[in-house]
């Protein structure tokens, strides 16, 4: 083996611009897959950084009365802590969004309350100072994650002991996290005590680490007998109480691992196109040496010997194809990391990303899998040479008619993937222009939006100095005051939950029969309509005699009128909340338009007048349409808001054009990525074509010689040449069609109003291909058609 792949060396050595085209390809096929590779790794594959990983479990409850899913009463929790036949440790935390102030300009923190044993059941030391106590009674403290304290903190590890407010509480700093550390995901910036006592009955998220006696089916079994006894002692609360216990799992929601999947496999069809390339050219090379070949059977060389000396070549250019994509992969990995990072979605460990010795091994065993993949047509070919022939003959005696149906299966294969990566890529593009061209119902132009939340999402904690409706109420009051006052304001509104934020309040109402249905429902400003560019399609808007003391009022989007009243005029009736009469009177009907999702269509939605109804002032947002440039007054208005109150965070400054293209982001990220895969799918697909017909092209230099010398004009030899190419075209799109029709359909969560069987993207998928082919064959059967027949001849 050493003496092969020495020879190997030496032939390679003997062609550097053959080795170096088959290296260039293959650094770009691996080194792509090796850069999404290592981020799969991370996000998906990898084992989590806790003691005992295996054994940490989510409990998850639910039950008829409940409306937040898969939380569990603290109670419970408390009750399940004797069960030390099932566990041997629990720990509760829950989401808490906090004000924090006394660090510079208040900010709005992503917390996370924890019970005193969650460190300990996680088994997680502390990067700096140490983590939160186990006692119950320990005083106010908090721990970092390694982001807030980059973020905020410059990194400096002084930072310990500093003091700073949550609300009125004060609270130290004793610790920071390491930066792969992001429990429960990685979102959380901050850790802080929550203390459950039987007296308080939050619901609150489990986690637990189960008896290594016992295994997961058996804690679900016993918590089944648990829920059974539960919904038997207080039926109304815990009626069809199912309790859940799985593997705790750091993943992404499904659409975004799908999405991750997506572009794995895509890239791992470029792959198979630079697969393709490699063999063809290793193929004419082979084809050359099929002399050599038979001088070597003459001499005693068996089949196994003359295909360990390909397979030596092959596995030298995949050893140098490898470490070549190392170097692709490290550079794309900063580009993709770069532009996931942007993306407004947490993926678990993403920064953790790099090139580890888990992606090396999947590079040493992509490298070999490339090295057998590649030395088929080779191998194939040397099996069928005919030693007499080939000894008797020329140097170039029917080489062709041996190779060509291997050349035409190679051209067809890379045909089909790129047939495959553009028809992925054109529906991803269609989908997003659709998506970004169609009439969502509103206007976002010279729109700025900014989140100003008081309160905290959790009641385990004092919602500071906004305890009261009326309290919140006049506080909004007095922001949208300030910033209406300010130059080039042209009207301002405040909504309990942004378009497009993922978060929603519902309403239930009685249906047309009589069925309880929920629809989505946003508290809102007189002014929301006009600042978002909303019509009003029937009645009137909210005006300031809209009070507490007022009659109930609401507006309708048209989808919820069209439900609710069909054949009826919606204004003036009533709407029952809760089924409960007399209701809530319809006072106007607005044009639809998305609130939860843009790529959706509009669902019905019933606006309230924040000052008769406020809740969820958490995520409560200021909208502002502007004269001019929306973020040119982004700061003037951050100094309004701190002038009406100095405490108030700023979350999340956006125009609205932003937070549709944050909201949009998987489609335009796809469109982007699969995009760009598509465009080396081409330009794979074109360098293959190109060498396979200007090789055979050259082998036909006597068929082209005789064909010119009997009276053929070059327009006829060019075109007998790219019939030729174009078979195998043609044949592998063919192929591929109705793979296409079939793997289409799992793009379909990716696409806006278009169908994954797109005939038109089919159509045009198809015809860039065969004009790319075109474009590739032509130089060559130019070249060949136009040159000296008689040079072609003598040589013969």
């Amino acid at each position: 083996m050493l003496t092969d792949l020495l020879r190997a060396v030496r032939f390679l050595t003997k062609t550097p611009l053959f080795a170096a085209a088959i290296v260039a390809i293959l650094a770009i096929g691996i080194g792509a897959n090796t850069a999404v590779f290592s981020i799969v790794d991370a996000v998906l594959l990898r084992p989590l950084p806790y003691e005992s990983s295996s054994r940490l479990v989510r409990i998850v409850a639910n039950a008829k009365a409940r409306r937040i899913a898969d939380r569990v009463f603290a109670q419970d929790y408390l009750a399940w802590h004797s069960r030390t036949d099932l566990f041997e440790k629990l720990a509760a935390h829950l989401r808490d969004d906090v004000t924090v102030t006394g660090l510079g300009e208040p900010r709005q923190i992503i917390s996370r309350r924890v019970t005193p044993e969650f460190f300990s059941l996680l088994g997680a030391p502390a990067k700096l100072g140490r983590v939160l106590p186990d006692a119950e009674n320990a005083p106010d403290q908090a721990v970092l994650s390694d982001r807030l304290w980059r973020s905020m903190f410059n990194a400096d590890p002084a930072v310990i002991g500093r003091a700073f407010r949550i609300f009125d509480e004060v609270y130290t700093i004793v610790g920071v996290m390491p930066k792969e550390f992001e429990f429960p995901d990685s979102v959380a910036e901050m850790w802080i005590p929550m203390r459950l006592t039987a007296a308080t009955n939050p619901m609150i998220d489990v986690v637990a680490r189960i008896n290594s006696r016992v295994e997961i089916s058996q804690v679900q079994s016993a918590m089944e007998v648990v829920a059974r006894q539960l919904e038997q002692q207080d039926k109304p609360k815990y009626e069809g109480l199912r309790i859940g216990v799985s593997q705790w799992r750091e993943v992404p929601a499904q659409r975004y691992e799908l999405t991750i999947v997506f572009i794995l496999a895509a890239v791992g069809l470029v792959l198979l196109i630079a697969c393709a390339d490699v063999g063809s050219l290793l193929l004419t090379r082979a084809v050359q040496r099929q002399r050599e070949i038979a001088i070597r059977a003459s001499l005693g060389a068996g089949f196994w010997r003359v295909m360990r000396q390909l397979l030596a070549e092959s596995f030298v250019l995949a050893l140098l194809g490898s470490a070549a994509g190392i170097a692709v992969a490290y550079f794309g990995l900063q580009v993709l990391t770069k532009q996931i990072s942007a993306l407004p979605v947490a993926l678990p460990h993403l920064q953790q990303v790099s090139l580890n010795g888990r992606v090396l091994l999947f590079n040493t065993v992509l490298c070999l899998a490339l090295a057998i993949l590649c030395s088929i047509a080779p191998v194939l070919l040397a099996s069928k040479v005919d030693l007499q022939s080939v000894l008797r003959g020329g140097p170039s005696t029917g080489p062709v008619r041996g190779s060509a149906r291997l050349f035409q299966i190679l051209i067809a294969t890379e045909a089909a993937f790129a047939f495959l990566l553009l028809v992925g890529s054109g529906l991803m593009v269609r989908s997003l222009i659709q998506l970004q061209d169609a009439d969502h119902g509103w206007n976002p132009d010279h729109v700025l939006t900014l989140r100003v939340p008081v309160g905290s999402l959790t009641q385990t904690r004092p919602r500071g100095r906004f305890e009261t409706k009326p309290q919140q109420m006049a506080h909004y009051k007095e922001l949208l005051d300030a910033v209406q006052a300010l130059p080039g304001v042209r009207a301002a509104a405040v909504v309990n939950n942004p378009p497009l934020s993922d978060v929603n309040t519902a309403t239930n109402l009685t249906g047309p029969n009589g069925e309880l249905l929920q629809f989505p429902t946003r508290t809102v400003s007189a002014d929301y309509f006009s600042v978002m560019g909303i019509p009003v399609v029937a009645g009137r808007t909210f005006t300031d005699a809209d009070r507490q003391d007022a009659p109930s009022v609401a507006i309708i989007s048209e989808s919820l009128a069209r439900q609710l009243f069909p054949n009826r005029d919606p204004i003036g009736q009533a709407i029952a909340e809760d089924g409960k009469p007399p209701g809530v009177a319809v006072v106007g009907v607005v044009k639809d338009a998305p609130q939860m999702s843009y790529e959706q269509p509009a669902k019905g939605e019933i606006y309230r007048p924040y000052r008769q109804m406020i809740f969820g002032v958490f995520m409560s947002t200021l909208i502002v349409r502007t004269s001019g440039e929306p973020l040119a007054l982004a700061n003037s208005i951050r100094q309004a808001v701190w002038k009406a109150d100095p405490n108030q965070p700023i979350v999340k400054v956006a125009s609205m054009n932003e937070v549709i293209a944050n909201s949009i982001w998987r489609p335009r990220f796809s469109a982007w990525i699969f995009s760009i895969l598509g465009v080396l799918a081409l330009l794979l697909t074109s360098a293959g074509v190109y060498s396979v017909v200007a090789y055979t092209t050259e082998m036909r230099a006597r068929e082209v010689g005789i064909r010119v010398a009997l009276g053929a004009s070059p327009r006829r030899v060019v075109a007998v040449i790219l019939r030729d190419a174009m078979i195998p075209l043609l044949a592998g799109l063919a192929l591929s069609v109705a793979g296409a029709l079939f793997l289409s359909r799992f793009l379909s969560s990716l696409l806006y109003e278009i169908t994954p069987t797109d005939p038109a993207t089919f159509i045009v998928s198809a015809l860039v291909l065969l004009a790319i082919g075109g474009v590739a064959s032509a130089r060559p059967a130019w070249k060949a058609a136009t040159g000296d027949p008689l040079t072609a001849l003598r040589n013969e």
